[in-house]
C-alpha cells in the first residue's frame, strides 16, 4: 500500500508502536495491480442488485466463501448459511480488530486474495482511513438492505449491521441506576481501585471511547459543573476530555484483557461492596444465563456513551464473488431483517441499524444518547489518546 504505516501497532504489542508497512513494486507493477483491481470491481458489479436465488446458482458454482470476522459468534452463521445454501462452505476465521487489519493489509500487499467478506468495526478510522482508501476493502450494500437503514447510518464505509457501546456496569444486587449518573463519578475516592474495565491499549473500543471524550471535551466540561457545582480547573492538561482521563487513571482503575473478566467480577452474586465496570455492552448477553447481577447504565452525563458500529466488506479481488454477497446478504439478515444470519447480533446490548427490527427489554436506538462515532478525528488523534494514557498511567 501507498501509505507509510499504520496507526495501529502490531498484534504482539498491540497499540505501543506502529506497523510500518511499505509499498513493494516498481510503478509497472502497481499499474498492472490498478487494472487489475479495475477488471475485478467491473466483474463483480457491487452496484447489481441479484436476488437470494440468483446468487446462489452461481455461488454453487464457486463452492465456498471466506469471511474475516471480529466476532466469535461467527460460528453460528456458518451453521445456518451452510444449512440454508448447501454446497456452500463457509471458511470462517475468528480474529480481533487489529489481526484483521494487518492480516488484510499484508495479504493484499503479496497479492494473496484469502479473504471474501470482512466484518469488522472501523477500529479507531483505520479500516475506513487506510484499508478502503487503498481499496483493500469495498461497500456492498444492494438497495433492498439499504431501504430500512436509519437515516444515520446511509452514508457509511460499508454496510453497517448491527452496533453495541462501551458502556458503564453496575451490580444490580447492590446498586441501582443512580449510583453512577455523571462520567465524572468514576473519579470520586469512592471508586479508587474499584473500576475494572478493558484495557485501552488492548482494545480499540476502549480508546475510541477515551478519544470521543476528548473530541467531546466541551461536553465533559459541563458535565463537571453539572456535578461539582464549580467550573473545572485543568491539571496540566490540554481540556476536560483528557482532564477526565488523568483524573480517572489517578483512581487506580483495573485493566483486564476481556469484556467477560469485567462482567464477572462486576456481577458476581453475594459482594457487599462490588466495582463498577466499563466495557461493551453486548457482554449483557450472557449475563442471566451466567447468574450475574449486572446491567449497563443508560443515563449517564453528558453522554452514555458512543456507537461502535461492525461493517461488513468486500475484499478486493474476492475469488468467491456471488457466494461473498449471499453471505453479507445472510449476515444482514435479508431484505425483511429477520433473517438467521441476523440472529447472533440481534441480542441484548447490541442494536440494529435498521428502523424495523429490535430487541424486546431494551431502549430503542433513537433513545440512546450518544456521542457521533467520528472516524477520521479518531485516526488523527488516537495515538496522542494512547500515549497520555501510556504516560499517566
Amino acid at each position: 500500500m501507498k501509505k507509510d504505516q499504520f496507526k495501529w501497532a502490531s498484534a504482539g504489542l498491540a497499540l505501543s508502536s506502529l506497523l510500518v508497512v511499505s509499498a513493494c513494486g516498481n510503478d509497472s507493477s502497481n499499474n498492472a495491480s490498478a487494472e487489475e483491481a479495475t477488471t475485478w470491481l467491473e466483474q463483480a458489479n457491487l452496484e447489481a442488485n441479484e436476488s437470494p436465488e440468483e446468487l446462489y446458482e452461481l455461488a454453487k458454482e464457486e463452492g465456498k466463501v471466506v469471511v474475516y470476522s471480529q466476532s466469535s459468534r461467527i460460528k453460528d452463521v456458518k451453521a445456518s448459511f451452510e444449512k440454508e445454501y448447501p454446497g456452500i462452505q463457509v471458511d470462517a476465521f475468528d480474529l480481533g480488530t487489529i489481526e484483521i487489519v494487518e492480516k488484510v493489509a499484508r495479504e493484499q500487499e503479496a497479492g494473496l486474495n484469502t479473504a471474501d467478506v470482512v466484518f469488522v468495526k472501523d477500529g479507531g478510522g483505520v479500516v475506513s482511513g487506510e484499508l478502503l482508501s487503498e481499496g483493500m476493502l469495498h461497500k456492498y450494500a444492494p438497495d433492498d438492505l439499504v431501504a430500512s437503514l436509519d437515516d444515520s447510518f446511509l452514508d457509511e464505509p460499508g454496510l453497517p449491521f448491527y452496533f453495541s457501546t462501551r458502556a458503564i456496569f453496575v451490580n444490580n444486587e447492590v446498586y441501582d441506576d443512580s449510583t453512577i449518573t455523571n462520567w465524572w463519578d468514576l473519579t470520586d475516592e469512592e471508586w479508587k481501585s474499584k473500576i475494572v474495565m478493558d484495557d485501552p491499549l488492548l482494545s480499540s473500543d476502549t480508546l475510541d471511547l477515551f478519544t470521543t471524550i476528548v473530541q467531546n471535551a466541551d461536553d465533559m466540561e459541563e458535565a463537571y459543573k453539572q456535578k461539582f457545582g464549580e467550573e473545572i480547573e485543568l491539571d496540566g492538561t490540554d481540556n476536560a476530555g483528557y482532564e477526565f482521563i488523568k483524573q480517572l487513571l489517578a483512581n487506580d482503575p483495573v485493566f483486564v484483557s476481556s469484556g467477560d473478566d469485567v462482567v464477572e467480577a462486576v456481577g458476581t452474586p453475594g459482594q457487599e461492596k462490588p466495582p463498577v465496570g466499563i466495557t461493551t455492552s453486548s457482554k449483557s448477553r450472557h449475563i442471566e444465563e451466567q447468574g450475574y447481577m449486572a446491567e449497563f447504565l443508560y443515563d449517564v452525563e453528558p453522554k452514555m456513551s458512543v456507537a461502535g458500529t461492525s461493517y461488513l466488506y468486500m475484499a478486493n479481488n474476492a475469488e468467491h464473488t456471488a457466494a461473498a454477497k449471499l453471505l453479507i446478504r445472510w449476515m444482514a439478515g435479508e431484505a425483511d431483517g429477520q433473517g438467521e444470519g441476523f440472529r447472533p447480533y440481534n441480542v441484548p446490548g447490541s442494536w440494529s441499524t435498521r428502523t424495523d427490527v429490535s430487541v424486546d427489554g431494551q431502549r430503542s436506538s433513537d433513545e440512546l444518547t450518544l456521542w457521533p462515532y467520528d472516524g477520521e478525528f479518531l485516526y488523527d488523534n488516537s495515538n496522542d489518546v494512547r500515549n497520555f494514557i501510556l504516560g499517566n498511567q
